[in-house]
């Protein structure tokens, strides 16, 4: 099995998602799987410019074919068992560095007229060897809330019922700048519970050889929250009073870390 990863950070392979990728991929080797990790940052990608060039013509083709390394990476993509899209939050969103990447999807087939899609959509045609493909999607962000992940995550659930490519796994992690100054750190219980994250990717690797998808339970271990808010506080912190309280504990708590979230 091939699993082929694309890295959407714009820091690459100096970043945290790329830590959290090289872990599943030892996951994935170790059970016996191919893995090839695409760094976006390394590469020249042009964005989309809407000409509809690649509709006109008939050939499917973008105008920079030859002139970038798209093409490259949607060859890698063809002959993956399995895609997994990772990216850093920036502004609740995916970076735009994997979104100028997916946008040349578009190239890829005729959008003239409708299909309707095995979930039930109306939608153009795919190329479903290259976007049809089972995917897993990864985020990673400083902050520690919910709200902070919903809209890409939301966002590749419905782009998997748009493509009918099965989402076989959704990795999270949260509170990621206090994630790695743990891992950096000298306190043991705090580096064990950090290590035991990184072990949970690894099990994510694994699972997709050996069953497919990632199970539930480890994708739950992987995105276990590592800055613990009590119940209380997170009542307490709608009360004006006690807010800049509260707010210097969760920093005191948190840490900072000049690795960034990506």
């Amino acid at each position: 099995m091939l699993v082929c990863a694309i890295n959407g950070s714009h820091r690459g392979s100096r970043g945290t998602t790329h830590r959290l990728l090289e872990r599943m991929g030892a996951g994935v080797q170790e059970a016996g799987g191919t893995w090839e990790l695409i760094q976006l940052a390394e590469l020249h990608i042009e964005p989309c410019r809407a000409c509809n060039q690649c509709q006109r013509s008939g050939s499917f083709q973008c105008i920079y074919e030859d002139k970038d390394q798209v093409r490259q990476v949607f060859e890698r993509l063809a002959a993956a068992d399995i895609v997994v899209y990772a990216s850093p939050i920036y502004v609740l969103g995916l970076s735009s560095l994997l979104r100028r990447f997916m946008e040349r999807f578009y190239s890829l087939a005729p959008i003239q007229g409708l299909r309707l899609t095995e979930s039930g959509l109306f939608f153009h045609a795919v190329d479903r060897a290259i976007c049809g493909k089972p995917f897993v999607s990864l985020l990673v962000c400083d902050n520690l809330e919910d709200l902070t992940v919903r809209n890409a995550r939301d966002g590749f659930r419905i782009l998997s019922r748009f493509l009918d490519a099965p989402q076989v796994g959704h990795l999270e992690r949260r509170s990621a700048a206090a994630w790695t100054k743990a891992l950096q750190g000298d306190d043991p219980a705090e580096k064990q519970r950090a290590e035991a994250i990184l072990e949970s990717f690894e099990t994510a690797g694994r699972d997709l050889v050996t069953q497919g998808r990632i199970r539930p339970s480890t994708a739950r271990a992987a995105g276990q929250p590592f800055v613990q808010v009590p119940a209380l506080v997170r009542l307490a912190r709608h009360l004006p009073f006690l807010r800049p309280r509260i707010a210097q504990e969760i920093q005191r708590r948190a840490g900072t870390s000049t690795m960034g979230p990506d």
